[in-house]
């Protein structure tokens, strides 16, 4: 399936490339446009549990550490392994079957890493999807000089390496995780051998992507919860053609404007 699907149709998939990075590019402006309709952002606050009210069986706030925020809706944007914590310690979660079927589901850690290099090197795809690292699941590699507006005038080569289920890189230094990035890089196109890394910047998510492991697809979310007034997104919902979620996956840096978590939104009974 990987063959047919990526290794063989790679110039055939039918994903766009932000064009910048996504912060910069999309949330930002996104963010100050629903400033000005009057939506607050609310920052650094990660969401611990849930509150129902009883009567009207819909979720009636959201608690974080010692602040409590009541809304008519809301929207879960975490990850799964954040919102499994919250299923655990929540009775009434527990006893939904559509909350516990989440505590079936894994997830994996993910290294993203950009790389600057010395010298020029030919990249022949932009988008490559790899299999086979360390014996473990598959990795990718972008090539931003083509991609980024901002780096379209670089004479060396700025490329971006995402790598799944890795756990075993997590603790190493940026340095270490570079070097391990380059030699997967030789094994796909040969212009890296010889080529040293002059800049590195790496971004660690323990446990923030899901397993997509087969029987899994049962046990996910849809969109509509059996709250009412509690909906799911992100990448790991099933959305309504049956298939997983995958619009705007990405990464944000862990000090920016948005953090993992619930996004409050007041929004008219009708």
């Amino acid at each position: 399936m990987l063959y047919y699907y990526m290794l063989s149709h790679q110039e055939n998939s039918d994903f766009l490339l932000c064009r910048s990075e996504l912060q910069k590019k999309i949330f930002s402006h996104w963010l100050k446009s629903l400033e000005l309709k009057g939506l607050k952002f609310v920052a650094n606050k990660i969401p611990t549990s849930l509150t129902i009210d009883k009567d009207s069986g819909c979720i009636s706030a959201i608690v974080c550490s010692e602040d409590i925020y009541e809304a008519d809706a809301f929207v879960s944007a975490m990850g799964l392994s954040p919102l499994q914590s919250i299923v655990t310690s929540r009775p009434f979660l527990r006893s939904d079957r559509e909350f516990t079927n989440l505590l079936h589901l894994s997830t994996i850690d993910v290294i993203s890493i950009k790389l600057w290099f010395d010298k020029k090197i030919t990249i022949p795809k932009v988008a490559n999807v790899c299999s086979g690292f360390d014996d473990s699941s598959s990795w990718t590699f972008f090539d931003l000089t083509s991609i980024y507006d901002d780096y379209y005038e670089e004479p060396i080569p700025v490329v971006e390496a995402e790598f799944y289920n890795a756990s075993h890189l997590l603790p190493l230094n940026d340095e270490c995780i570079a070097s391990e990035a380059s030699l997967h890089l030789m094994k796909c196109v040969q212009d890296f051998e010889g080529a040293t890394v002059t800049k590195q910047l790496v971004r660690r998510s323990p446990r923030s992507v899901i397993n997509f492991l087969p029987g899994s697809y049962k046990y996910t979310l849809r969109g509509s919860t059996s709250f009412p007034n509690l909906f799911a997104a992100g990448d790991w919902i099933v959305n309504r053609h049956g298939s997983f979620s995958k619009a705007y996956v990405c990464a944000v840096n862990k000090d920016s404007y948005l953090s993992d978590g619930f996004q409050l939104l007041q929004v008219n009974k009708t």
